[in-house]
Protein backbone atom coordinates (compact mmCIF):
# COMPACT_ATOMS: atom_id res chain seq x y z
CA UNK A 1 0.00 0.00 0.00
CA UNK A 2 3.36 2.12 0.51
CA UNK A 3 4.01 1.65 -2.54
CA UNK A 4 0.73 2.73 -3.76
CA UNK A 5 0.82 5.76 -2.15
CA UNK A 6 4.48 6.91 -3.43
CA UNK A 7 3.32 5.99 -7.27
CA UNK A 8 0.43 8.09 -6.34
CA UNK A 9 2.50 11.34 -5.20
CA UNK A 10 4.87 11.01 -8.23
CA UNK A 11 2.22 10.81 -10.57
CA UNK A 12 -0.55 12.92 -9.31
CA UNK A 13 -0.14 16.79 -8.74
CA UNK A 14 -2.03 16.58 -5.99
CA UNK A 15 0.10 14.13 -4.56
CA UNK A 16 0.86 16.34 -1.33
CA UNK A 17 -2.28 16.55 -0.37
CA UNK A 18 -2.79 12.69 -0.11
CA UNK A 19 -0.12 12.41 2.52
CA UNK A 20 -3.14 11.75 5.26
CA UNK A 21 -5.21 9.57 3.41
CA UNK A 22 -1.74 7.63 2.79
CA UNK A 23 -0.88 7.39 6.38
CA UNK A 24 -4.02 5.73 6.65
CA UNK A 25 -3.41 3.37 3.57
CA UNK A 26 -0.14 2.37 5.66
CA UNK A 27 -2.25 1.54 8.96
CA UNK A 28 -4.59 -1.06 7.01
CA UNK A 29 -2.38 -3.79 7.93
CA UNK A 30 -1.99 -3.62 10.87
CA UNK A 31 -5.36 -2.87 11.47
CA UNK A 32 -6.77 -6.29 9.60
CA UNK A 33 -4.47 -8.02 11.97
CA UNK A 34 -5.84 -6.22 15.17
CA UNK A 35 -9.48 -6.18 14.26
CA UNK A 36 -10.41 -8.58 11.73
CA UNK A 37 -11.78 -11.18 13.88
CA UNK A 38 -14.98 -10.94 15.68
CA UNK A 39 -14.63 -11.63 18.99
CA UNK A 40 -17.37 -13.47 21.08
CA UNK A 41 -20.25 -10.79 22.26
CA UNK A 42 -21.93 -12.89 24.50
CA UNK A 43 -18.61 -13.13 26.90
CA UNK A 44 -17.73 -10.48 28.95
CA UNK A 45 -13.99 -10.37 27.78
CA UNK A 46 -15.46 -10.44 23.94
CA UNK A 47 -18.05 -7.63 24.43
CA UNK A 48 -14.99 -5.88 25.62
CA UNK A 49 -12.67 -5.93 23.29
CA UNK A 50 -14.88 -5.49 20.80
CA UNK A 51 -15.64 -2.61 21.87
CA UNK A 52 -12.64 -1.34 22.35
CA UNK A 53 -12.08 -2.35 18.16
CA UNK A 54 -15.35 0.01 17.50
CA UNK A 55 -14.27 2.90 19.01
CA UNK A 56 -10.57 2.70 17.01
CA UNK A 57 -12.30 1.93 13.85
CA UNK A 58 -14.36 4.50 14.13
CA UNK A 59 -11.78 6.53 15.24
CA UNK A 60 -9.71 5.73 11.93
CA UNK A 61 -13.24 6.13 9.72
CA UNK A 62 -13.79 9.51 10.31
CA UNK A 63 -10.54 10.82 10.83
CA UNK A 64 -10.27 9.72 6.95
CA UNK A 65 -13.29 11.57 5.99
CA UNK A 66 -12.56 14.60 7.34
CA UNK A 67 -9.30 14.20 5.74
CA UNK A 68 -11.11 13.65 2.57
CA UNK A 69 -12.97 16.82 2.74
CA UNK A 70 -10.46 19.11 3.90
CA UNK A 71 -8.40 17.92 1.07
CA UNK A 72 -10.78 18.29 -2.08
CA UNK A 73 -12.80 21.75 0.06
CA UNK A 74 -10.37 23.82 -2.86
CA UNK A 75 -10.76 22.06 -5.66
CA UNK A 76 -14.58 21.54 -4.53
CA UNK A 77 -14.75 25.66 -4.31
CA UNK A 78 -13.12 26.15 -7.74
CA UNK A 79 -15.35 23.86 -9.89
CA UNK A 80 -18.07 26.01 -7.95
CA UNK A 81 -16.80 28.86 -9.27
CA UNK A 82 -15.86 27.49 -12.10
CA UNK A 83 -19.42 26.21 -12.49
CA UNK A 84 -20.89 29.90 -11.93
CA UNK A 85 -18.78 30.95 -14.46
CA UNK A 86 -19.55 28.99 -17.21
CA UNK A 87 -23.26 29.43 -16.56
CA UNK A 88 -23.09 33.78 -16.71
CA UNK A 89 -21.16 32.85 -20.06
CA UNK A 90 -23.88 30.63 -21.11
CA UNK A 91 -26.86 32.70 -20.46
CA UNK A 92 -25.20 35.64 -22.37
CA UNK A 93 -24.58 33.37 -25.26
CA UNK A 94 -28.36 32.54 -25.13
CA UNK A 95 -29.37 36.23 -25.72
CA UNK A 96 -27.53 36.27 -28.84
CA UNK A 97 -28.71 32.58 -29.51
CA UNK A 98 -32.45 32.67 -29.01
CA UNK A 99 -33.40 35.62 -31.41
CA UNK A 100 -32.03 33.28 -34.26
CA UNK A 101 -33.70 30.27 -32.75
CA UNK A 102 -37.51 32.01 -32.76
CA UNK A 103 -36.79 33.45 -35.90
CA UNK A 104 -35.86 30.08 -37.36
CA UNK A 105 -38.57 28.45 -35.42
CA UNK A 106 -41.12 30.75 -37.07
CA UNK A 107 -40.04 29.66 -40.61
CA UNK A 108 -39.63 25.92 -39.68
CA UNK A 109 -43.61 26.08 -38.45
CA UNK A 110 -44.91 27.84 -41.12
CA UNK A 111 -42.93 25.24 -43.79
CA UNK A 112 -44.52 22.55 -41.70
CA UNK A 113 -47.72 24.22 -41.90
CA UNK A 114 -47.51 23.85 -45.73
CA UNK A 115 -46.80 20.24 -45.86
CA UNK A 116 -49.66 19.20 -43.65
CA UNK A 117 -51.88 21.14 -45.91
CA UNK A 118 -50.37 19.40 -48.83
CA UNK A 119 -50.26 16.23 -46.90
CA UNK A 120 -54.26 17.11 -46.24
CA UNK A 121 -54.90 17.83 -50.48
CA UNK A 122 -53.00 14.33 -51.14
CA UNK A 123 -55.18 12.56 -48.70
CA UNK A 124 -58.31 14.63 -50.36
CA UNK A 125 -56.86 13.11 -53.48
CA UNK A 126 -56.74 9.21 -52.27
CA UNK A 127 -60.20 9.42 -50.71
CA UNK A 128 -61.71 11.13 -54.24
CA UNK A 129 -59.36 8.64 -56.91
CA UNK A 130 -58.89 5.75 -54.87
CA UNK A 131 -61.28 5.29 -51.57
CA UNK A 132 -64.34 6.24 -54.18
CA UNK A 133 -64.26 3.34 -55.86
CA UNK A 134 -65.61 1.36 -53.29
CA UNK A 135 -68.85 3.65 -53.26
CA UNK A 136 -69.17 3.69 -56.72
CA UNK A 137 -68.88 -0.54 -56.42
CA UNK A 138 -72.24 -0.23 -54.16
CA UNK A 139 -75.06 -1.65 -55.71
CA UNK A 140 -73.67 -3.26 -58.98
CA UNK A 141 -73.64 -6.26 -60.45
CA UNK A 142 -70.71 -8.93 -60.99
CA UNK A 143 -70.33 -7.56 -64.43
CA UNK A 144 -70.14 -4.39 -63.44
CA UNK A 145 -67.78 -5.05 -60.75
CA UNK A 146 -65.47 -6.79 -62.96
CA UNK A 147 -65.04 -3.88 -65.07
CA UNK A 148 -64.63 -1.86 -61.53
CA UNK A 149 -61.88 -4.25 -60.78
CA UNK A 150 -59.46 -4.03 -63.43
CA UNK A 151 -60.44 0.04 -63.30
CA UNK A 152 -58.96 -0.10 -59.97
CA UNK A 153 -56.20 -2.29 -60.99
CA UNK A 154 -54.90 0.78 -63.39
CA UNK A 155 -54.94 3.14 -60.42
CA UNK A 156 -51.25 5.04 -60.24
CA UNK A 157 -49.85 6.46 -57.51
CA UNK A 158 -46.62 7.83 -58.59
CA UNK A 159 -47.81 11.12 -57.86
CA UNK A 160 -48.91 11.45 -54.34
CA UNK A 161 -45.16 12.32 -53.22
CA UNK A 162 -45.54 12.50 -49.13
CA UNK A 163 -48.11 9.74 -48.75
CA UNK A 164 -47.05 7.74 -51.57
CA UNK A 165 -47.43 4.81 -49.65
CA UNK A 166 -50.63 5.24 -48.06
CA UNK A 167 -51.81 5.54 -51.44
CA UNK A 168 -50.14 2.38 -52.39
CA UNK A 169 -51.75 0.93 -49.40
CA UNK A 170 -55.11 2.19 -49.93
CA UNK A 171 -55.12 0.85 -53.83
CA UNK A 172 -54.45 -2.46 -52.58
CA UNK A 173 -57.49 -2.33 -49.57
CA UNK A 174 -59.34 -1.22 -52.31
CA UNK A 175 -58.91 -3.86 -55.01
CA UNK A 176 -59.07 -6.49 -52.14
CA UNK A 177 -62.73 -5.14 -51.50
CA UNK A 178 -63.70 -5.19 -54.75
CA UNK A 179 -62.44 -8.73 -55.32
CA UNK A 180 -64.82 -9.71 -52.40
CA UNK A 181 -67.94 -7.86 -53.61
CA UNK A 182 -67.40 -9.40 -56.85
CA UNK A 183 -67.42 -12.78 -55.25
CA UNK A 184 -70.29 -12.07 -53.20
CA UNK A 185 -72.44 -10.38 -56.04
CA UNK A 186 -71.53 -14.17 -58.36
CA UNK A 187 -72.56 -16.30 -55.54
CA UNK A 188 -75.44 -13.59 -54.58
CA UNK A 189 -76.40 -13.87 -58.66
CA UNK A 190 -76.22 -17.63 -58.60
CA UNK A 191 -78.82 -17.97 -55.97
CA UNK A 192 -81.18 -16.23 -57.20
CA UNK A 193 -81.02 -17.49 -60.55
CA UNK A 194 -81.26 -20.93 -59.30
CA UNK A 195 -84.38 -19.50 -56.61
CA UNK A 196 -86.14 -18.00 -59.88
CA UNK A 197 -85.63 -21.48 -62.02
CA UNK A 198 -87.22 -23.49 -58.55
CA UNK A 199 -90.27 -20.01 -58.43
CA UNK A 200 -90.68 -20.76 -62.26
CA UNK A 201 -91.24 -24.67 -62.52
CA UNK A 202 -93.81 -23.40 -59.08
CA UNK A 203 -95.83 -21.35 -61.07
CA UNK A 204 -95.52 -23.60 -63.68
CA UNK A 205 -96.89 -26.23 -62.31
CA UNK A 206 -99.45 -24.37 -60.08
CA UNK A 207 -100.96 -22.49 -63.73
CA UNK A 208 -101.33 -26.54 -65.04
CA UNK A 209 -103.13 -27.50 -61.57
CA UNK A 210 -105.20 -24.20 -61.99
CA UNK A 211 -106.13 -25.10 -65.60
CA UNK A 212 -106.83 -28.76 -65.15
CA UNK A 213 -108.90 -27.75 -62.32
CA UNK A 214 -110.36 -25.24 -64.34
CA UNK A 215 -111.20 -28.16 -67.24
CA UNK A 216 -112.43 -30.51 -64.09
CA UNK A 217 -115.27 -27.61 -62.81
CA UNK A 218 -116.51 -27.16 -66.34
CA UNK A 219 -116.69 -30.20 -67.34
CA UNK A 220 -118.65 -30.93 -63.83
CA UNK A 221 -120.79 -28.47 -65.04
CA UNK A 222 -121.80 -29.35 -68.31
CA UNK A 223 -122.79 -33.02 -67.10
CA UNK A 224 -124.84 -31.17 -64.39
CA UNK A 225 -126.46 -29.40 -66.77
CA UNK A 226 -127.07 -32.24 -69.56
CA UNK A 227 -128.36 -34.29 -66.95
CA UNK A 228 -130.77 -31.34 -65.83
CA UNK A 229 -131.61 -30.95 -69.47
CA UNK A 230 -132.33 -34.50 -69.97
CA UNK A 231 -134.14 -34.69 -66.44
CA UNK A 232 -136.70 -31.97 -67.72
CA UNK A 233 -136.95 -33.24 -71.33
CA UNK A 234 -138.31 -36.51 -69.65
CA UNK A 235 -140.71 -34.67 -67.61
CA UNK A 236 -142.01 -32.72 -70.42
CA UNK A 237 -145.75 -33.39 -71.60
CA UNK A 238 -145.96 -34.38 -75.10
CA UNK A 239 -147.00 -31.22 -77.41
CA UNK A 240 -150.42 -31.60 -79.13
CA UNK A 241 -148.79 -29.84 -82.38
CA UNK A 242 -147.82 -32.59 -84.81
CA UNK A 243 -144.48 -31.99 -85.43
CA UNK A 244 -143.76 -30.86 -89.23
CA UNK A 245 -143.07 -33.71 -91.76
CA UNK A 246 -139.63 -33.23 -92.91
CA UNK A 247 -139.72 -35.44 -95.50
CA UNK A 248 -142.57 -33.38 -97.42
CA UNK A 249 -141.93 -29.88 -98.77
CA UNK A 250 -143.07 -26.91 -97.08
CA UNK A 251 -146.00 -24.83 -97.83
CA UNK A 252 -145.35 -21.53 -99.84
CA UNK A 253 -147.75 -18.70 -100.73
CA UNK A 254 -148.64 -18.37 -104.15
CA UNK A 255 -147.08 -15.06 -104.83
CA UNK A 256 -143.93 -14.21 -102.41
CA UNK A 257 -140.93 -12.10 -103.66
CA UNK A 258 -137.56 -13.28 -104.78
CA UNK A 259 -136.56 -12.24 -101.00
CA UNK A 260 -139.02 -14.57 -99.60
CA UNK A 261 -138.24 -17.37 -101.85
CA UNK A 262 -134.65 -17.70 -101.12
CA UNK A 263 -135.35 -17.62 -97.28
CA UNK A 264 -137.69 -20.08 -97.81
CA UNK A 265 -135.38 -22.56 -99.76
CA UNK A 266 -132.65 -21.97 -96.85
CA UNK A 267 -135.37 -23.07 -94.61
CA UNK A 268 -136.48 -25.96 -96.46
CA UNK A 269 -132.54 -27.08 -97.02
CA UNK A 270 -131.66 -26.82 -92.94
CA UNK A 271 -134.76 -29.09 -92.42
CA UNK A 272 -133.73 -31.56 -94.71
CA UNK A 273 -130.34 -31.55 -93.13
CA UNK A 274 -131.44 -31.90 -89.61
CA UNK A 275 -133.73 -34.66 -91.14
CA UNK A 276 -130.58 -36.23 -92.57
CA UNK A 277 -128.66 -36.26 -89.33
CA UNK A 278 -131.33 -37.66 -86.86
CA UNK A 279 -131.41 -40.40 -89.17
CA UNK A 280 -127.83 -41.06 -88.91
CA UNK A 281 -127.64 -41.97 -85.48
CA UNK A 282 -124.19 -40.73 -84.85
CA UNK A 283 -123.78 -36.81 -83.23
CA UNK A 284 -127.18 -36.07 -81.81
CA UNK A 285 -128.70 -32.96 -83.24
CA UNK A 286 -128.49 -31.02 -80.25
CA UNK A 287 -124.88 -32.01 -79.68
CA UNK A 288 -124.28 -30.76 -83.06
CA UNK A 289 -125.95 -27.46 -83.10
CA UNK A 290 -124.29 -26.54 -80.08
CA UNK A 291 -120.71 -27.50 -81.94
CA UNK A 292 -121.87 -25.26 -84.81
CA UNK A 293 -123.16 -22.61 -82.41
CA UNK A 294 -119.63 -22.02 -80.52
CA UNK A 295 -117.60 -22.80 -83.48
CA UNK A 296 -119.48 -19.38 -85.18
CA UNK A 297 -118.59 -17.10 -81.88
CA UNK A 298 -120.83 -18.19 -79.19
CA UNK A 299 -120.09 -19.17 -75.78
CA UNK A 300 -120.60 -22.30 -74.31
CA UNK A 301 -123.70 -21.06 -72.78
CA UNK A 302 -125.19 -19.20 -75.07
CA UNK A 303 -125.14 -21.91 -77.73
CA UNK A 304 -126.82 -24.06 -75.30
CA UNK A 305 -129.51 -21.52 -74.71
CA UNK A 306 -129.84 -20.93 -78.50
CA UNK A 307 -130.34 -24.69 -78.89
CA UNK A 308 -132.92 -24.71 -76.52
CA UNK A 309 -134.63 -21.97 -78.23
CA UNK A 310 -134.77 -23.80 -81.38
CA UNK A 311 -135.92 -27.13 -80.08
CA UNK A 312 -138.83 -25.15 -78.23
CA UNK A 313 -139.90 -23.65 -81.60
CA UNK A 314 -138.51 -20.12 -80.60
CA UNK A 315 -136.68 -19.42 -84.14
CA UNK A 316 -138.42 -19.22 -86.80
CA UNK A 317 -138.29 -21.12 -90.07
CA UNK A 318 -136.17 -23.48 -87.76
CA UNK A 319 -137.29 -27.02 -86.68
CA UNK A 320 -135.76 -30.44 -85.17
CA UNK A 321 -136.18 -33.39 -82.99
CA UNK A 322 -133.60 -33.46 -79.99
CA UNK A 323 -132.14 -37.12 -81.54
CA UNK A 324 -130.62 -40.19 -79.65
Amino acid sequence: MADTAEKMKQQEPYGNELIELTRVDQALAELRAKHGNVPDYTSAEGYKSGKASIKELTGYRTGTDKARLAITKPHREFIERVNNYGKSLIAEIEKLEQPHRDAKQIVDEAEQRKKQERIARLRQRIAREITSYLDTAQGLDSSALAELYDQAQGIDTGDYFDVTQEAEDERARVINEISAMHDAAVQREQLAAEQAAVEAERRRLREEHERQEAERAELEELRRFRAEQEAQAARKEPDPTPEPNLAAPWPREPAISQDERTEAETSWADEEEWAATAASGGESNWDAARADLIDAGLDWQSAETAVQAIFDGAVRHVAFDSGA
